[in-house]
């Protein structure tokens, strides 16, 4: 543990709050898989801040009246390096643009070139007389609830900067601005240039500022999205493209022919604003409700850590649980997981597992139609902890049963390939219903306390939250969300972010610098919302649920959702109805709880 800790230590700077090293491109994406020596790239995020200072300026010429809304832009660098453009041209000519490369900075002190990410061009206007890189942002206004874009910007590109410096300032931040030219002012004869924002800083430009503004002529009252994004072709790399957009949803009037607006919400990191979830709350007064699974008809079991299991009906609750499971309730421990046989409607099996006297443990119960009724421990020798009992188990599309193990408070057992813990376990039809204890396959291993997992539709990628250390085991952060492969070692204890080991471990797909505690999630698969395809994740302190888009291994969307609003979100399942169930842990002795709780509650999903 001590050589793990130091090794926290040392990579400080190197820690990182998004996609891994895998959106950078270049020769950096193998490392992450292992191939070669570790290439610790320090990659900048481009952090889109909701659009602010909002106002509408009249403006009159040649008799005629128009009205301009303007708002301030501002960008800011929150990764683990600088943003570094540098321009060249060939051609001695005033209107040649130059041909702009990123540059990246390595931990060796080294620079990695990424080239052709864009364009740079002399821009002469009332404003500025200076080099833009083009298209950096872009901003819009659309109606809300459709794609339809009104007006979109004039501007022609942005001015890099260290104009302002951010509030966080992360570990290995620039002792100072680094970038405070003008990017060549008055200077159209350049022919090399280099521009940047380094990390802990931003960029802005104030309303009205260079075209920094969308006019309001013609359109009609109603409701629209500001939408403002940043590296909109995704051509820069950056640690995450999840915080690249913002917008704020408006409500607009005319009152005598002047417009007039009212800020109805802002999403920080969403283009969607209008996407406004619905929340009904299904059923109230449970204590510490940890997994929920639908039966065929439509009802559901849920589970409570006490060692109860509820039947959740179209009416509400049942009052009596049907099921009573001794369980050792200690710390972290008691009924956990939940799951229901791929032949349920023939043969009626329902999987548990739970904080046993000896250890955690993995049952085989059978559905009356009114009650379980238990029949077989499946799996016995996986040690139980005060902490970390993890506790998920689901059926895959390969009808094995799968079941995340944590390290029960000892992080060395992650890494045993003798012990269950730690691990992601996979049990096959033969095993979970046989009549005896088995021990299961051992898929992944080097997990601290992986509470939720789901499988991509389409490509069938397996993907799993896992809890980053606490600060009694190393520095408090750095939550996962992990491609799981056969075979594949996630690193802990030995490392913990995107650190690889010098290509030994995997590095996770998104790193939540700040603890959010992921547990349940799972991914949409019912068409009509635009969100079909997401992974859903619920976090207990982040007390909200975050959706992500993958893509091609890569997290491109990362929007929290609910953020406060019912405190510790504990499991997050579709359901058959097309309902986003969403269980709340308020009582578990880490919460507040609020009248009501603990809960199920039910998302209505956006329809397109």
């Amino acid at each position: 543990m001590r050589r793990a800790r130091l090794r926290w230590l040392a990579m400080g700077a190197a820690a990182v709050l998004g996609v891994a090293t895998a959106a950078v491109g270049v020769s950096v994406a193998g490392h992450r898989n292992g191939s070669g020596p570790e290439s610790a790239v320090r990659l900048p995020d481009l952090d889109q801040e909701t659009p602010t200072q909002l106002a509408v300026r009249e403006q009159v010429s040649g008799g005629t009246r128009s009205y301009l809304l303007g708002f301030r832009s501002a960008i800011r660098n929150v990764g683990d390096g600088p943003l570094i453009i540098e321009g060249h041209r060939s051609q001695d000519l005033e209107s040649a643009p130059m041909s702009a490369d990123q540059l990246i900075d390595t931990e060796a002190g080294s620079t990695e070139r990424v080239p052709g990410v864009g364009e740079l061009r002399f821009v002469t206007s009332a404003d500025h007389d200076h080099w833009h890189l083009l298209g950096f942002d872009r901003y819009e206004l659309r109606r809300a609830g459709s794609s339809q874009v009104l007006v979109q910007d004039r501007k022609t590109g942005f001015c890099l900067g260290d104009r302002y410096r951010t509030i966080r300032v992360l570990t290995g931040a620039a002792a100072g601005a680094v970038y405070t030219g003008k990017c060549g002012l008055a200077r159209p004869d350049l022919m090399d240039l280099v521009q940047g924002i380094s990390v802990g800083y931003g960029d802005d430009y104030s309303a009205y500022l260079e075209y920094q503004e969308l006019s309001l002529d013609g359109v009609p009252a109603g409701r629209y999205v500001l939408v403002h994004r940043v590296n909109t072709d995704l051509s820069l790399r950056e640690l995450s493209y999840a915080n690249n957009a913002a917008s704020v949803l408006l409500d607009l009037r005319w009152r005598g022919g002047k417009p007039y607006l009212r800020v109805l919400a802002t999403c920080p990191d969403s283009d969607r604003c209008d996407r406004q979830v619905r929340v009904r709350t299904v059923a109230t007064g449970l204590e510490v409700p940890w997994d929920i699974a639908f039966l065929p008809d439509g009802r559901a079991l849920v589970t409570e850590r006490p060692g109860r299991v509820r039947l959740l009906e179209p009416g509400g609750l049942q009052r009596a649980p049907v099921a009573k499971i001794a369980v050792a309730q200690q710390g972290e421990g008691g009924l956990l997981g939940l799951a229901i046989d791929p032949d349920f409607s023939a043969n009626q099996l329902v999987y548990l597992y739970f904080t046993g006297p000896d250890g955690m443990r993995l049952e085989r119960w059978r559905w009356t139609g009114s009650q379980l009724v238990r029949q077989v421990t499946l799996v016995d020798a996986i040690e139980a902890g005060e902490i970390h009992d993890s506790g998920r188990i689901a059926f895959g599309p390969d009808r094995r049963l799968y079941v995340a193990t944590g390290d029960a408070g000892h992080p060395e057992l992650a890494q045993d390939p003798g012990s269950l813990n730690g691990k992601l376990l996979a049990l096959s039809p033969e095993q979970y219903r046989g009549t005896g204890t088995v021990r299961p396959a051992i898929l992944a291993s080097g997990l601290r306390n992986s509470q939720g997992f789901d499988w991509q539709p389409g490509t069938g990628a397996l993907i799993a939250n896992d809890h980053g250390p606490s600060g009694f085991d190393g520095p408090e952060g750095y939550d996962e969300v992990n491609q799981i492969v056969a075979g594949g070692n996630y690193g802990w204890p030995e490392v913990i972010s995107n650190a690889t080991g010098d290509g030994r471990y995997l590095a996770p797909l998104r790193v939540y610098a700040d603890a959010i505690a992921p547990s349940g999630a799972t991914f949409l698969t019912r068409p009509g919302s635009p969100w079909q395809g997401d992974y859903v994740l619920a976090s207990l302190v982040g007390q909200e649920l975050r959706r992500l888009s993958i893509e091609n291994g890569r997290v491109v969307v990362d929007e929290p959702l609910l953020h406060g609003q019912f405190g510790r979100l504990r499991t997050v399942k579709e359901g058959p109805d097309g309902c986003l169930y969403v269980l709340t842990s308020n009582r578990d002795g880490r919460g507040s709880p609020r009248p009501g709780d603990d809960r199920i509650l039910c998302v209505q999903l956006p329809r397109r």
